[in-house]
């Protein structure tokens, strides 16, 4: 299909939405709350939601957005979930180990495992420190490479190869999310936005191509093309 638009949202403050109708849209963990707003004036679209299978155990102000959002499907990184009663009639439910996440995502990338391993090493700042946390990762086999945000761009552009990807909410610099979490206060996310970072820098060019933003920061340390169209 030509002419084909899907968002994919991630959960940073103030961030627009592109006054245009989707195909589908593409959530990550919490972000699920800004597809139902989205949703109030666009309807006849499909919803995917990906959530850290920890996240969305362990903090309940995810799962309650993500169960409010009423999603066609749930991909849960990482692990396994059980599906909550209130979803079970509408929505299907993938969870995917932690080597099948890695699989998946490394296929976008230049150098495949080789970087994402080098992208992991970003979540630490000292040599040596990037040295324990990559080997402590690799024997424990839960290498997570990129965050949930941008996972989610990836599963939008390996789904909908003719389609434009349009993000909102996703920035790579860190920082908190619009709702709270009590998990991004123990574990902060500016170390996984490093490695985002880097893991942008390694995307391979025929994807980077079909990607644009809403957000100036994204644009910035990945030069991603910006939305030019309305927004609200």
């Amino acid at each position: 299909m030509k002419n084909e638009n899907v968002l994919v949202l991630g959960s940073k403050p103030g961030s627009m939405l592109p006054d245009i109708n989707v195909n589908k849209i593409y959530t990550s963990n919490g972000s699920a709350e800004r597809a139902v707003e989205f949703r109030k004036k666009y309807l006849k679209n499909e919803l995917t939601s990906i959530v850290g299978a920890g996240e969305f155990i362990g903090n309940k102000d995810v799962s309650e957005r993500i169960i409010n959002s009423n999603p066609e499907r749930i991909i849960a990184r990482s692990g396994t979930i059980s599906l909550p009663s209130e979803l079970k009639k509408n929505t299907n439910l993938i969870s995917l180990s932690n080597n099948e996440q890695l699989n998946f995502q490394s296929k976008f990338f230049k150098n495949k495992k080789i970087s994402v391993l080098l992208g992991e090493m970003n979540y630490k700042v000292k040599f040596f420190d990037k040295i324990k946390h990559i080997l402590k990762r690799i024997k424990n086999k839960n290498v997570l490479g990129i965050s949930t945000g941008f996972y989610a761009i990836l599963l939008a552009l390996e789904e909908n190869p003719n389609a434009k990807i349009i993000i909102s909410g996703i920035g790579m610099k860190g920082g908190k999310h619009f709702y709270y979490s009590e998990r991004a206060n123990k574990f902060p996310y500016d170390p996984r936005a490093r490695v985002d970072r880097f893991m942008m820098s390694q995307l391979i060019n025929q994807y980077k191509s079909r990607l644009c933003t809403l957000d100036l920061d994204l644009s910035e340390v990945s030069e991603i093309k910006q939305w030019e169209g309305n927004s609200f």
